[in-house]
């Protein structure tokens, strides 16, 4: 009975310690085992789409494309700029390339007096001479004048824009010299206008511009960032003068327009800033060997115009 009491013991013992040492065992694996944190763990993300649609401050100019296509549709070589300032600092430009010029070439003749203006070496006030020399047809009122007559620059100025004047043109050229004019337009970046010629003095040389640099001068009119702002305003105030309304104005009536136009044999041209309540635009359209005439080329200008100006 002992014997057996005693084999029943040990027995026990070798459970009791068998199961001990796997509760230390397991206890002790859980011990070892390395503690992952959840801020280690890195779940691979599917790679965010592609917008499809450009980016905010472009979109303002989809469908230009296709309002060309409809539009400008003739036959006629057109280059366009256009920006909305008030909403987005991206331009639009299409088939910006060194074209005749016409009158457009005037804006700039403008600005290099502003800045001599500016600069204390001419006055608005001094008189200026109507001479044989320069006194030609075309546009303008001064062809008419007569010779020595004097009026002051200011009023010369403003009959080169307002009217297209082609004496009071030639007469500022003379007053700054051809080449001052071109240093002008160089140095401020406008690398396809130069003026080769006076007006209607077509031996020897052709005047020219783009859309790109005719855009970018009224854009920088626009901000006063040409030539400064009292100076930029006065020009602002002749452009708006503007008498040709066959394009811009006509095709936006009652929305002021701030312009200047070109036309020669094959071409018309139009650009400046308008002042629309809806926004304000900067758009210049340039044309040239234009296939059914002028005033066809202005209904088709206008056509686009409404398009992209409302």
């Amino acid at each position: 009975m002992l014997r057996k009491f005693s084999l029943a013991l040990i027995v026990a013992a070798v459970v009791l310690t068998s199961a001990c040492f796997s509760n230390e065992k397991t206890a002790s694996e859980q011990q070892t085992l390395p503690t992952v944190k959840a801020e280690t763990v890195e779940v691979p993300s599917e790679p965010e789409p592609v917008p499809s649609t450009p980016p905010a401050d472009r979109s303002v100019f989809d469908g230009v494309e296709q309002k060309i296509a409809q539009h400008l549709n003739d036959g006629t070589e057109y280059a366009v700029y256009l920006a909305y300032p008030q909403k987005s600092t991206e331009t639009f430009i299409y088939n910006s390339q060194q074209m005749r010029s016409a009158s457009m070439i005037k804006v700039f003749i403008m600005a290099t007096i502003m800045e001599k203006v500016k600069l204390g070496e001419i006055s608005l006030d001094e008189p200026l001479t109507i001479n044989y020399e320069n006194q030609v047809g075309g546009a303008g009122i001064l062809a008419g004048y007569g010779t020595g007559t004097q009026l002051p620059l200011r009023k010369v100025m403003e009959l080169m824009i307002t009217h297209s004047d082609n004496t009071a043109t030639n007469m500022l050229i003379d007053r700054v010299g051809m080449g001052t004019i071109n240093e002008y337009i160089q140095r401020n970046g406008y690398t396809d206008t130069y003026l080769g010629r006076k007006m209607m003095m077509f031996m020897g040389g052709e005047n020219y511009s783009s859309v790109r640099d005719l855009g970018n001068f009224f854009l920088r009119l626009y901000h006063y960032d040409c030539v400064g702002e009292e100076y930029d305003k006065i020009m602002l105030d002749f452009l708006a003068g503007q008498t040709d309304t066959d394009c811009f104005p006509a095709a936006l009536p009652g929305v002021q327009v701030a312009h200047k136009t070109g036309a020669l044999s094959g071409l018309y041209d139009d650009g400046g800033i308008i002042y629309s309540p809806q926004g304000h635009a900067i758009l210049v359209i340039m044309t040239e060997n234009y296939t059914g005439g002028e005033y066809t080329t202005i209904q088709h200008m206008k056509a686009f115009t409404r398009s992209v100006v409302k």
